[in-house]
């Protein structure tokens, strides 16, 4: 019986699994939100998936550069964007093949232009990348799809320079999997500190259990994406509803990068926006609720303070909410005692845009109203 890893290295098209199904969703459903974003406010666009594969899955599956190029012919909103560049990069000279064949199955395609680069490695090709998504201009936006076989493909210092324009974004496979089983190998340190671009992730070595180990490797991923001036997001994809298989690390300049990437997080997995395996996709929570307590306990450090809305919501952004989760907490606090509107005195709705909230800490909510007697 043939391996999944075998697949992946001998065959030129190999069969899908319930994992490519969360990570293609994760992906069209972020395209659905960047596309008319960039696309309706400037003139042109690139999209760079960097390791394109053939294009298609043995059981009919659509490979992801197809998935973004019909993704963008059949958006609603068309019909007033400006013109997408896709570029695609394999190192298999079959794949590439295959991929020209899939596009050429599209048709003519007017304000879709399709680039299918020579067979390459993206370690030596990222640079020619970079040149070819920006076309001459430095300001165009570009989304990077970071989709690696392993993590020796995809060095920190390549990432680094996927994302030096300012209105440069990237989805990057994080293999979690891989990195809890062997981060305390001997001899896989040098493989990880260029994955990371430095040796932060070490600390991970020392936590206990699957699931948190994990965790502490992508927050070390994410926290190297930070020291770049980045903002992140993360989406773990998952085996049987259980730990994270690999995450999707999101990586912007903007918050308005993150009003696309929040919204996918909470859609895919209604309760948490953490993750989601094929099985649990969509799923609503029985009591068509949020976990959102560490948005209160985020709010709640305001105690003695006052927050306006715009400051609370990017807060909430920042941190993978979403507008909704921000009145949720809100107003839960509010019954607590903790939060309240403090302008303006009269409203339509509790959190108004534009509105000014002073938070209080539970002893204050609790305190006496009087002064007691003495006795």
């Amino acid at each position: 019986m043939s391996t999944r890893k075998g697949e992946l290295r001998d065959k030129t098209i190999w069969p899908s699994d319930p994992h490519t199904l969360v990570k293609h969703l994760v992906y069209r459903h972020y395209l659905e939100c960047w596309m008319p974003k960039i696309l309706q406010r400037f003139p042109q666009a690139t999209i760079v998936d960097a390791f394109a594969g053939p294009g298609i899955y043995e059981d009919g599956l659509d490979g992801s550069p197809i998935l973004a190029a019909r993704t963008f012919l059949s958006h609603t909103a068309y019909a007033r964007f400006g013109e997408l560049t896709l570029v695609c990069l394999e190192k298999e000279a079959a794949r590439v093949q295959s991929l020209h064949e899939r596009f050429a199955a599209l048709g003519a395609t007017p304000k879709l232009k399709v680039r299918v680069l020579d067979p390459g490695e993206f370690i030596d090709q990222q640079e020619r990348l970079s040149k070819v998504a920006h076309g001459g201009d430095s300001g165009r936006p570009v989304l990077w799809l970071l989709d690696p076989f392993n993590i020796k493909n995809l060095p920190f210092d390549k990432v680094r320079a996927c994302l030096e324009g300012q209105r440069s974004e990237a989805v990057i496979t994080f293999f979690a999997e891989e990195m809890h089983r062997f981060c305390t190998r001997e001899g896989f340190d040098k493989a990880l500190d260029e994955h990371f671009g430095t040796n932060a992730w070490a600390s991970a070595r020392q936590v206990t259990g699957e699931a948190a180990r994990k965790e502490a490797l992508v927050t070390a991923y994410e926290q190297s994406l930070a020291s770049e001036g980045l903002l992140t997001g993360r989406f773990s994809v998952q085996v049987r509803n259980a730990t994270a298989r690999y995450y999707l690390v999101f990586a912007t300049h903007s918050e308005y990068g993150l009003k696309c990437w929040n919204p996918v997080k909470w859609k895919l997995d209604a309760y948490a926006g953490h993750g989601a395996s094929a099985a649990s996709l969509m799923q609503l929570d029985l009591f068509d609720t949020s976990h959102i307590q560490e948005l209160k306990d985020r709010f709640a450090r305001h105690a003695g303070e006052e927050r306006g809305w715009s400051a609370l919501l990017s807060e909430a952004t920042k941190a993978g909410y979403l507008e909704k989760h921000v009145r949720e907490a809100l107003d839960e606090l509010a019954a607590e005692g903790l939060a309240f509107r403090v302008n303006p005195t009269e409203a339509r709705t509790a959190w108004p845009e534009g509105c000014r909230v002073r938070f209080y800490r539970a002893q204050d909510a609790e305190a006496e109203v009087v002064e007691p007697l003495d006795v």
